[in-house]
């Protein structure tokens, strides 16, 4: 989906950049309302595109899944690495991580004694 609105954006900031003068009469001319009838021509096109080619659509929608899970993958891993300072270099292992016993959640054991001066 990033990529769809990234090239959507992209191409109206190309359509809103002048044209280069110095092509003259030799650049084709364009009306906006072809340019619409065009790409309701190609997405028409393109919405068809699995009814006449199953299996690369099939395929494409595996290696789409597997590319997915690899991100997934990837950013478990990134999580993982930056979540516990960096000291394990590899995918993160079980749900919970936490290094924190029940005792040590606990407010009482986390507040100062009238002595401490370390804070």
């Amino acid at each position: 989906m990033f990529l769809l609105r990234t090239a959507f954006w992209l191409s109206v900031v190309v359509l809103l950049l002048p044209a280069d003068t110095g092509t003259g009469d030799k650049a084709p001319r364009v009306t906006a309302f072809e340019a619409m009838v065009a790409a309701r021509a190609a997405v028409s096109d393109l919405s068809q595109f699995c009814v006449r080619n199953p299996d690369v659509c099939e395929t494409g929608g595996t290696a789409f899944h597997v590319f997915a899970d690899k991100v997934r993958y990837g950013a478990k891993m990134i999580t993982g690495y930056f979540g516990n300072g960096g000291a394990d270099h590899g995918p993160p292992t079980g749900a919970d991580s936490s290094t924190l016993k029940p005792a040590d959640a606990d407010p009482e054991s986390r507040a100062m004694s009238p002595g401490d001066k370390s804070a």
